[in-house]
């Protein structure tokens, strides 16, 4: 056991109680406490079914052509999305980034993509936070799934949390909010977005619509968790 361990042992980020491996996130009993996402769900948006309807895509018109996520977020997997991106916990990127590769290489929906881009953070919000949390997956995602990884889209404003807002007030929220870049060639390009938690999928959605504009053939959106 190294030194650094013996003088701050590490501990599991959801339940804090002591790891006998540093290299791991979370505890063998939180493990067995994390959610995967039921196998009944839309092929559309990847939410979970309820009668074999998505009450997602009713009330919503996606420009996204397919969303798959691989947790239920709540519990532990909350824990760790807070640490994520609240706590500096840059290790979570390894834990969900391999759940995520895993998932997308269980499909054939996730073949023939040209690159895998974040969802932006505004660089104020990234200078307070350290780093952006969705291009750490979005780089761990890429690497083990041999696609390469691009920043097609900036985040020219600073807006409010969409966490606590209605679904009409995140609209309104991201209104002009994003950007393509320059140097982005989007025609018949095929791209998957990469983000930690799909909620209303409303800004997913205004990124999708903002590279469909501009040519993309097929985007697809590709989260850990699904609220």
């Amino acid at each position: 056991m190294k030194l650094f361990d013996l003088l701050i042992p590490p501990v599991c980020l959801a339940c804090h109680s002591r790891l006998d491996n540093a290299k791991e996130t979370i505890c063998g009993e939180c493990k067995e406490r994390v959610a995967l996402l039921a196998e009944d769900y839309c092929t559309k948006c990847g939410s979970p079914l309820v009668d074999s309807i998505c009450e997602s895509c009713a009330e919503h018109s996606y420009s996204f052509d397919l969303h798959r996520s691989v947790y239920r977020y709540g519990d532990v997997v909350q824990s760790l999305v807070h640490c994520f991106k609240y706590n500096e916990r840059r290790k979570v990127a390894g834990y969900f980034g391999s759940a995520m590769r895993a998932r997308a290489a269980q499909t054939d929906e996730y073949s023939g993509f040209d690159c895998i881009i974040p969802v932006p953070l505004h660089r104020v919000r990234r200078r307070e936070r350290g780093y952006n949390q969705s291009e750490l997956l979005g780089r761990e995602l890429a690497k083990g799934l041999g696609i390469p990884y691009r920043e097609l889209v900036s985040r020219r404003l600073y807006t409010l949390s969409q966490t606590r807002l209605t679904k009409q007030q995140r609209e309104r929220n991201l209104e002009g909010a994003f950007r393509l870049k320059r140097s982005a060639d989007l025609a018949g390009k095929n791209i998957i977005i990469v983000d930690d938690v799909f909620t209303t999928g409303t800004t997913v959605d205004r990124i999708s619509k903002l590279l469909k504009d501009k040519g993309a053939a097929k985007v697809a959106v590709l989260t850990a968790a699904r609220a």
